[in-house]
C-alpha cells in the first residue's frame, strides 16, 4: 500500500506583487520545499527544492502590499518566493518551522 505523502501548495497573486501568468509556487510537503517560476511566460519552470532538515533561515520582507520570503540551506541555496499574501507568507513560515522542529 502507498502512504501519500501531505502537500501543501502556496500560489502567488498579482495583487501582492506576483507577475502575472507566471505565479510563484512554493510547494511543501514532509521533506522538501520546493519553489517553482518561469523568467518569462514561454519559458521552462525552473524549479528548486531544498530538504527541510536542511533549512537554516528564513526571512520576510514587507514593502506596502508586496511581500518576499527568502528561504535558505547549510548548502548556501535559496529559495525566493513574491508576490504572496501576508497571511500566506506567515502559514508558510509556520509550516516551515513546524517541520524543522521535529
Amino acid at each position: 500500500m502507498m502512504s501519500l505523502a501531505r502537500v501543501n501548495i502556496f500560489k502567488s497573486s498579482i495583487i501582492h506583487g506576483g507577475l502575472p501568468f507566471m505565479p510563484d509556487i512554493i510547494e511543501i510537503d514532509d521533506t522538501y520545499v520546493t519553489i517553482k517560476k518561469r523568467k518569462t511566460p514561454l519559458s521552462a519552470i525552473y524549479t528548486i527544492s531544498i530538504p527541510l532538515k536542511n533549512i537554516v533561515n528564513i526571512k520576510i520582507f514587507k514593502s506596502g502590499f508586496r511581500t518576499k520570503i527568502l528561504i535558505e540551506s547549510f548548502s548556501k541555496s535559496s529559495i525566493l518566493g513574491q508576490g504572496f499574501s501576508s497571511r500566506k507568507i506567515m502559514q508558510i513560515k509556520d509550516l516551515l518551522i513546524g517541520y524543522s522542529s521535529q
